[in-house]
């Protein structure tokens, strides 16, 4: 049965904060000067205008993940369900003793967590993401956002306590009633930023005359997240367990609506009740389980009860077999993993169009005309290939849900299924790494270099997977440690100095990773001044036994400049 936990918190919390800091730092966007031949040399952080950000360009620091587009990930949930948690007695206590209704002059916030994606798993988006919402619904100045950019520049946004910091004096200070934080599946944060959260979240209550933040977080009960949260002064917590009832019955309204679904799919109107009796008797009847076997009903290609009644009747027992049914059903069970791999392993959700391209390309192609059928992909190949084990939404490819990470991702124990722990997080790095280097290495780039294009988006739209490939291959590469050898001959040839490659791959990086607003492209690189720019130490180490320490970029100066900035 599925376990559900809310914890919910009443606090004003402390706004005597740490600020510790979260930044990303392979990217290392926290840049104040550069030291090279001429000297110091400072960087303006307001993007060489020299004047401090207007509030519109505030809102669009704090615009780092597209909030929106992440709630339509999560699917309208049928009539009647969840209201055990609104007519819950202890959920009204929290509201303020009222009805379950919201005050006109509440606003409410969201962020839905997810493990696929960096702007889904991180804490410091979702406050970033929860202060855009604030600012926007209560159109107002930032005033305690402009103080943080004046005193830290961009990288205000990657600390969780300093957001946290403006998040509570704006609400402490706004005079705008209950401001509802309300943030989905934490167990999916990452465990650093996910702490800072969970300490903020859990500090005693500070209370207000006139207003009042209220977190609403959702997730599984991991021991760090149930003893952070489980403080009695600051949280009011439902428990999941304690509720089996009402998620009973919230079940057999998702698999009532499904039926009916699937009677109007099939043109069965009222013909396929006999399905409800079998799928309530499963052992396993969670919403998952449920939803999973509801898909398979729909595109088994039959439309015969009897086929119906044995798909459900032979329903695997519990998440794991259903798992390992889903993916034995493939067609081409080496490209189905090389396809969980690069899903599973992406920085990002990788499109369609890229996903055609990166499952089909091999270090033996040189162009783009050799990777074989790259323009032919669609939805129904990447069904086909891995069935109801990834969703597509807008054009994106997902795994359906995190605990398919968890039944595939390799542990201590041995699995019990043909899929079960397969898939080792460093083996997915370096597929992703040797797809990125191999794409970038093709011809195409020297003879049609970016260089000759008036923009950078009619190219990237011209070669579909060069997007990711320049933004995250340093990334990848990075994630090998001592297995960056085994690609690092690949390399030479995109980090060769002055090709038309490396310019090519270096230009896309640059305009997407926002160092191009206060740093100079830096078109004198050196092989080994790349390896230093991106942390790859194992490359580095090799690098320098090769010599050529001494090279120089002009404005960055040697490769001992460039690591000591990247520090």
């Amino acid at each position: 049965m599925t376990t559900f936990n809310l914890s919910i918190s009443s606090s004003m919390a402390n706004s005597n904060l740490h600020g510790d800091y979260s930044g990303n730092t392979r990217h290392g966007n926290n840049i104040n000067s550069v030291n090279n031949n001429s000297g110091n040399i400072t960087i303006n952080q307001f993007g060489g205008r020299g004047t401090p950000p207007t509030d519109a360009e505030i809102l669009q620091l704090l615009y780092t993940a597209k909030y929106e587009s992440h709630k339509d990930r999560v699917r309208e949930p049928a009539g009647g369900t969840c209201i055990r948690v609104t007519e819950h007695e202890r959920y009204k206590d929290w509201l303020g003793g009222r009805t379950s209704c919201l005050r006109p002059d509440t606003i409410v916030c969201y962020f839905f967590f997810k493990d696929d994606t960096d702007e889904q798993k991180n804490a410091t988006f979702a406050l970033s993401s929860i202060l855009h919402q604030f600012f926007r619904q209560r159109n107002t100045h930032p005033e305690y956002a402009h103080e943080a950019f004046g005193a830290k520049g961009r990288a205000f946004t990657q600390e969780v306590g300093t957001l946290w910091e403006i998040l509570v004096k704006a609400v402490a200070e706004g005079g705008c009633g209950d401001v509802i934080c309300a943030v989905d599946a934490l167990d999916e944060c990452e465990e650093r930023t996910r702490a800072q959260l969970i300490r903020r979240i859990a500090l005693p209550p500070r209370p207000h005359p006139n207003t009042c933040l209220k977190p609403l977080v959702t997730g599984r009960p991991y021991h760090d997240i149930a003893t952070g949260l489980g403080a009695p002064t600051a949280t009011i917590r439902l428990k999941g367990e304690e509720e089996l009832n009402s998620i009973t019955s919230d079940v057999s309204r998702v698999i009532d609506k499904g039926i009916k679904d699937l009677e109007s799919y099939w043109g069965r109107p009222g013909g396929l009740g006999c399905l409800r009796d079998l799928r309530e008797s499963s052992a396993d009847r969670t919403f998952l389980s449920v939803a999973l076997v509801l898909e398979m009903l729909k595109e088994s290609g039959g439309d015969s009860p009897g086929e119906f009644s044995h798909i459900v009747s032979t329903d695997p027992r519990n998440l794991a077999e259903l798992y390992n049914k889903i993916l034995d059903k493939s067609k081409n069970p080496d490209t189905a993993k090389r396809i969980v791999h690069i899903v599973a392993g992406a920085t990002r959700p990788p499109s369609l169009r890229e996903i055609n391209v990166a499952f089909r390309i091999r270090q033996n192609q040189t162009t783009i005309a050799d990777i074989e059928d790259y323009s032919s992909g669609s939805e129904s190949t990447v069904k086909d290939l891995c069935g109801l084990f990834v969703r597509i939404i807008d054009s994106k490819v997902y795994l359906v849900h995190q605990t398919i990470k968890e039944f595939l991702i390799r542990g201590i124990l041995p699995g019990k299924w043909n899929w079960q722990y397969t898939l080792c997080p460093i083996d997915s790095s370096f597929i992703l790494a040797d797809i990125c280097i191999t794409y970038l290495s093709l011809e195409d780039f020297e003879q049609d270099p970016l260089g000759s294009y008036q923009g950078i988006g009619d190219y990237v739209q011209r070669y579909p997977l060069l997007h990711y490939t320049a933004s995250h291959w340093a990334g990848h590469f990075h994630d090998l440690g001592k297995r960056q050898m085994e690609l690092f001959e690949s390399t030479r040839l995109i980090c060769k100095p002055g090709s038309r490659r490396l310019l090519t791959w270096l230009g896309v990086y640059w305009e997407n990773s926002g160092e191009r607003d206060y740093l100079p492209f830096p078109n004198d690189f050196a092989h080994l001044m790349i390896a230093s720019w991106f942390g790859q130490r194992s490359a580095v180490k090799s690098l320098l036994k090769e010599g050529g320490i001494n090279a120089r970029s002009e404005f960055y100066g040697t490769s001992l400049n460039l690591a000591a900035l990247r520090k």
